[in-house]
């Protein structure tokens, strides 16, 4: 199995290249401090797994993502940082490691990629979910999504004071991947965070739609207006 690993820092690299040496089958075929030494020797000696520390300096494990070319490594991302916990699928992640790593952690990591099996776990108001449109990839907190509208084969994800961001995903992915409990879909094409609701105008004839706080109007289906109702009356 061959890994490269990408952190900034030569102590967390040292470790976790001891680490990783115990592991007979494991070859460590490169490490890197920043994002370009870390392409150049993706493309040279083409890693099975990444281990990505998150934050670098003056850049992100991210910016090494959306820069990757085919044939993508696995990626295990490695930070101190737990909001920074992944949820992204196009990321390729496989798991997620906090530092400091615990050796029994990073066993079931190095199982999880012999198997790929991709980690999963649900997300909280506090997580960051893993975003990539077009050429760019960034973290988004859940926090900051108002709404999360479906536009054929993209869906645009509507932020609190951010331009809104298209990406090629479908809404279904979103509701497996939001924070249980915090976000309803209201219409086929439309899922919203519950505490960015401020109104549910009736529009007669048995029409509804939604004021959410930063005053985007989204449409209610009469399909989903009963479960709304129930959830509403119980908050």
């Amino acid at each position: 199995m061959r890994c490269l690993i990408l952190d900034d820092e030569a102590p967390a690299r040292l470790e976790l290249r001891r680490l990783l040496s115990s592991d007979t089958e494991v070859e460590i075929v490169g490490e890197a401090a920043d994002v370009e030494t870390a392409l150049e020797l993706t493309a040279k000696h083409q890693p099975e797994v990444a281990f990505v520390d998150v934050k670098l300096r003056g850049e992100t494990g991210f910016d090494y993502v959306g820069r990757l070319q085919e044939p993508l490594p696995h990626l295990v991302f490695v930070t101190a940082f737990d909001r920074y916990a992944v949820r992204g699928f196009e990321c390729n992640a496989l798991d997620y490691l906090l530092k400091p790593v615990q050796p029994e952690r990073l066993a079931e990591t190095l199982r999880r990629v012999r198997s790929r099996a991709p980690f999963f776990q649900r997300a909280t108001s506090n997580d960051a979910v893993f975003v990539k449109t077009g050429s760019s990839a960034r973290f988004v907190q859940w926090g900051e999504v108002q709404s999360i509208i479906s536009e054929g084969n993209y869906t645009r994800l509507f932020l609190e004071n951010a331009p809104s961001l298209l990406m090629l995903r479908p809404l279904k992915e979103w509701l497996d991947l939001a924070p249980a409990g915090e976000f309803l879909q209201v219409h086929r094409k439309a899922l919203v965070r519950l505490n960015a609701i401020r109104e549910i105008q009736n529009l007669g004839e048995n029409r509804r739609q939604m004021i959410l706080a930063d005053g985007q109007l989204i449409p209610v289906g009469r399909a989903f207006w009963t479960g709304i109702k129930v959830l509403l009356e119980r908050g």
